[in-house]
């Protein structure tokens, strides 16, 4: 896959919002945080997917809210929004996995939570 290629960064893109599965969803952002991490804007698509995914199926490990905030903190560990994002997450995620892996970043960082 050429990471150039504005076709497929399209494609990844309504596949990460629009895509009736939950892994079809998780694998674009993975894919998107691999080859685009570059492109301009895709910081703020990854936390727009890490805020607003629908996911709710608690009983498998492919959440894209999940997948966005950890190619979040392993692509732009230094922005400031990504410390945003997860006291955010810490607080305001629906869901209990991503509050404890927002928790356990911070504290990794040695961040007040």
């Amino acid at each position: 896959m050429k990471s150039q290629d504005p076709d497929t960064l399209m494609f990844l893109k309504t596949s990460a919002q629009t895509d009736n599965s939950w892994s079809v969803r998780a694998i674009a952002v993975q894919q998107l945080a691999r080859g685009w991490k570059h492109e301009s804007g895709i910081f703020e698509f990854l936390w727009e997917r890490a805020i607003s995914d629908p996911f709710k199926d608690h009983q498998y490990g492919l959440n894209p809210r999940l997948t966005a905030l950890e190619a979040i903190v392993d692509q732009y560990p230094q922005h400031l929004g990504t410390l945003l994002l997860l006291r955010d997450r810490t607080d305001n995620d629906p869901d209990k996995q991503v509050r404890e892996f927002a928790q356990k970043k911070l504290k990794q960082w040695d961040v007040q939570i």
